[in-house]
């Protein structure tokens, strides 16, 4: 049989091609875990309409965290890559982005301040009161909750899809 012409790929190509192929894969999973669970959730907004702030944050709650579970177990049973167990990171990084701020300012003991509480305000409980209460809940809760809940199913759907391992006969 003639040898290969094929160049065979050096050490490097193969780190840098393993390197993309993960880049890609968690850029997927973040897109899995953050907008499309936001898609779905518009389908049923239409369906089952809230009138009530509560009605809007319980609904908003269960939904981030069943349409994003079941979209973190389908995206790992696919391409069951271990980027699905650590999508949380990029959203906690966002959230930290302001929720350390939100710490530093409300450890300032103000009586002015109208300070309801870290989870209260990050929970979306604090919505009624004010706006900017909910905004810091839409854009800095919900990606963190969808992720978190994201990658909790995939590690969950590795666990169970492991193969397994066979006793030693005796």
């Amino acid at each position: 049989m003639p040898p290969s012409t094929e160049p065979r790929k050096s050490e490097a190509d193969l780190a840098k091609s393993r390197l993309l192929r993960s880049t890609g894969i968690l850029v997927l999973d973040i897109l899995g875990a953050v907008l499309v669970p936001a898609i779905l959730e518009g389908s049923v907004w239409r369906i089952v309409p809230m009138r009530s702030l509560t009605g809007v944050l319980v609904k908003e709650w269960c939904l981030d965290l069943a349409v994003a579970a079941f979209m973190g177990s389908m995206m790992y049973r696919v391409y069951r890559s271990s980027t699905s167990k650590w999508v949380w990171t990029l959203p906690a990084l966002w959230f930290a982005f302001r929720a350390i701020p939100y710490v530093a300012r409300s450890q300032t003991g103000s009586v002015l301040s109208q300070n309801e509480g870290f989870w209260t305000h990050f929970s979306g409980a604090a919505c009624a009161s004010r706006a900017m209460d909910c905004l810091d809940f839409y854009a800095f809760s919900v990606p963190l909750i969808r992720s978190v809940s994201y990658a909790a199913a995939a590690s969950v759907t590795s666990r169970l899809l492991k193969p397994a391992t066979s006793l030693p006969e005796s």
